[in-house]
């Protein structure tokens, strides 16, 4: 048991009048605090969740407040919970040990009450998906228009919560979208993100994960967000669209990872990864599948670094993806890449600084290589001569080795890490 300065108490849950908004009391101990912004933990959804019992409405704090207490070895108390989502969160934090070896998993979950849930809804079955407009979550979706499931978009995940213009263009798109595939779309609040020391946890974790929301929060984290929706709209199954290629996703850790997805379990619903059998560029053929035979362009959102809504066509994500279509004979102006064609010679000047940079990069670009070979009767003509260009290379030819430096800081253990970059930190500010 934790010494009470690790301990986290939930005090409580509160719904607004209008049963949009969940809102969350947390008395966090003296030693586990700084771990934390500040901020209370809120959730605002676009139906009212007033009814929905306790111990589901505490699901969405949990799946984000228990991956930090489990890492820094604080212990969580609550006064209820749903019995199917407290037993497969220790599934989810033995999923999480076998990804993260080096780090302890410590901290635990203290429950005064179980409560075995039955959604009102669960006669209809009706399934959800997260969907954020990416080559993920569009071919999942495309994948899966005959089931016609909810659409479910986070404000505060890859949106942030101070882009209010973006996220009304998303969600302007997003609802076209679902209305032209007979889908309903779900729009969720919440600042997940930024209730925690995000920097702190990266930089006391980051050597293991590659930052906290990537490599921890960011899967578990919107699951639990649904929990509330999938109570009263009956959800079956909750897709969550996998993001690395079949082969990176055995070696490479990752927060959205199969092997902690499935496990989640609350109510009557159970979560499932989709398309992890796919590698990237097999989604970019579902896309560009759909594509041809609807003879209609399809936007696709993945930048990160644009600060308006779109893609910035200055970035190796829009540059990889816009390479993708091209291998798959789709103009990338069609979805949402107008610069495509300045996006060639931007690609030609940087590839062989962003292969050195990232591993699963060069396992990205790599099967863009491959497909624009075994594609070659698709291949527009106006796009042959660099895609000649990229079949040139070999992308693993660059890939960077690691320094003994990194190896040698890579074999300490976690704590022992932690105590020399702190030593000499103090000795740099003396």
């Amino acid at each position: 048991m934790a010494a009470e300065g690790k301990r986290i108490h939930v005090k409580g849950v509160r719904v607004s009048d209008d049963g949009r908004c969940v809102a969350y009391e947390i008395d966090y101990g003296n030693r586990v605090g700084s771990y934390f912004s500040g901020e209370p933990f809120q959730v605002q959804y676009d139906r009212n969740v007033g009814e929905v019992p306790a111990s589901v409405l505490f699901i969405p704090l949990l799946s984000n407040l228990c991956p930090v207490a489990w890492v820094t070895g604080a212990d969580v108390y609550v006064e209820e919970l749903d019995r199917a989502f407290y037993h497969s969160l220790q599934k989810v934090r033995d999923a999480f040990s076998v990804l993260y070896p080096k780090l302890h998993f410590k901290g635990r979950l203290n429950v005064g009450r179980l409560v075995h849930n039955r959604s009102p809804q669960q006669h209809l079955g009706r399934n959800a998906l997260f969907f954020s407009g990416g080559v993920d979550s569009l071919a999942a979706c495309l994948r899966k228009t005959a089931e016609r499931p909810y659409l479910i978009t986070v404000w505060g995940a890859d949106i942030g919560i101070g882009q209010p213009h973006v996220w009304e263009q998303v969600k302007e798109n997003h609802s076209v979208f679902g209305e032209a595939f007979g889908m309903e779309n779900l729009f969720l609040k919440s600042n997940l993100r930024t209730f925690i020391h995000e920097a702190r946890m990266a930089d006391e974790f980051g050597r293991i994960t590659r930052g906290w929301w990537p490599g921890i929060q960011h899967g578990i984290g919107m699951i639990g967000l649904s929990a509330p929706l999938g109570y009263l709209l009956g959800f079956r199954h909750l897709f969550l669209a996998s993001s690395l290629p079949p082969k990176l996703a055995q070696t490479v850790p990752y927060g959205s990872h199969a092997t902690v997805d499935n496990q989640i379990r609350f109510a009557d619903t159970s979560v499932r990864s989709e398309g992890e059998e796919l590698s990237r560029q097999d989604k970019m053929t579902v896309i560009a599948d759909y594509i041809r035979e609807s003879g209609t362009g399809l936007q696709i959102r993945v930048c990160w670094a644009n600060n308006e809504y779109g893609n910035c066509c200055r970035c190796e994500k829009c540059a990889r993806t816009a390479a993708g279509l091209q291998a798959e004979g789709i103009d990338p102006r069609l979805c949402g890449f107008p610069e495509a064609e300045r996006l060639i010679e931007f690609t030609r000047q940087n590839l062989p600084s962003w292969l050195a940079q990232n591993r699963i990069w060069v396992e990205y670009w790599d099967e863009i290589r491959r497909r624009s070979l075994s594609n070659r009767d698709r291949i527009r003509s106006e796009d042959r001569p660099f895609l000649e260009w990229l079949q040139s290379i070999d992308p693993y030819s660059h890939k960077q080795k690691r320094s003994a430096r990194d190896v040698f800081l890579d074999l300490l253990p976690h704590a022992l890490y932690i105590w020399l970059k702190k030593t000499v930190e103090n000795y740099r500010t003396c």
